[in-house]
């Protein structure tokens, strides 16, 4: 396993003046003023997500004239980093089946959930990553800072906070992976779920001290973890890291399977009782959704519920 140090990177021309991220993003320099002067009022909340605990995360949608603005910081800087493995939010190529696959056949997986992550993503924190990742003057990082924060934070939903969630720990973070990677320990996160893991067993103290390291870092940058979903997993039951069992290979519990099974008897069930209208093709895109996440990782459990599916679509 190698130990050198994996650390998000940006080469591309540094931009150090407002004329240059006009022309980077391809967009009048009055234009990126006038809208980052507003920008606290350009968004409208978006659905609300109910977590499994009960707790809500209120994610937001920004409005057209800064939407368009946040695609070009996006796509012409955020894109262009290149993000080290063990980061796997929201990034191509990437997501929680690439984050649970890192720590599949381990003996022990430690789990830790970051505290109202978005929240606590001050203004500062995304300050200092355009200011000292990126190395932009002091005016483009002011400016792009207040195109990518809202009311102070990071803003779950808009298409720039899952890059900038990658970089939150851009000084540190490295660092502490490449401690853990000397000990044969695998670390990744998955925007605010961090999960560690050994394929040997730790002793309590190794335990102990490697979860302090990681809540070091949290209260460093002003963060917590939510201690309510610490979880230590072993190999002598199941293990489970951003929702999926990593005993051997990623898989999903069979609750979940079994709920999206139920989820399309259920839908049979309306379609056959004579419901039609946007709320069933609203439930079938859906449950069809559902079905192709469990396709995936479970292909051949897939195909049955998928040919019923077609059946339904067919009665519509």
């Amino acid at each position: 396993m190698s130990q050198a140090l994996q650390k998000p990177t940006y080469d591309p021309k540094l931009i150090r003046n407002i004329p240059a991220l006009s022309l980077s993003l391809g967009l009048p320099e009055s234009q990126l003023i006038s809208i980052a002067a507003q920008a606290d009022s350009l968004y409208r909340k978006a659905k609300p997500i109910i977590k499994p605990d009960g707790s809500i995360r209120q994610p937001y949608d920004a409005l057209p004239p800064l939407k368009a603005i946040q695609r070009r910081i996006k796509d012409r800087i955020l894109k262009r980093v290149d993000y080290p493995l063990y980061l796997t939010g929201s990034l191509s190529g990437r997501d929680y089946r690439t984050n649970a696959d890192q720590h599949a056949g381990a003996k022990i997986v430690i789990c830790e959930d970051i505290e109202k992550f978005f929240p606590s993503t001050s203004r500062d924190r995304v300050l200092d990553i355009w200011l000292n990742f990126f190395r932009f003057s002091e005016d483009v990082a002011n400016l792009l800072t207040n195109l990518t924060t809202k009311q102070g934070a990071l803003p779950e939903g808009a298409s720039t906070s899952s890059y900038l969630a990658n970089l939150v720990f851009w000084n540190q973070e490295p660092r502490l992976q490449a401690k853990l990677v000397r000990k044969n320990i695998v670390y990744s996160r998955f925007v605010d779920d961090i999960s560690v893991s050994s394929k040997q067993f730790l002793a309590e103290e190794d335990k102990t001290a490697l979860i302090a390291q990681v809540y070091g870092m949290l209260k460093r940058h002003n963060y917590k973890a939510k201690r309510r979903k610490h979880e230590i997993f072993t190999s002598g039951r199941r293990m489970i890291t951003t929702k999926l069992m990593v005993n051997s290979k990623p898989a999903l519990p069979s609750e979940a399977r079994q709920n999206i099974r139920a989820a399309v008897h259920a839908l049979e069930q309306r379609v056959l009782s004579g419901e039609r209208g946007s709320e069933i093709a609203t439930e079938l895109n859906r449950v069809t959704s559902r079905v192709g996440n469990l396709g995936i990782l479970h292909a051949t459990e897939a195909t049955p519920l998928k040919a019923r599916l077609r059946n339904v679509r067919q009665l519509l």
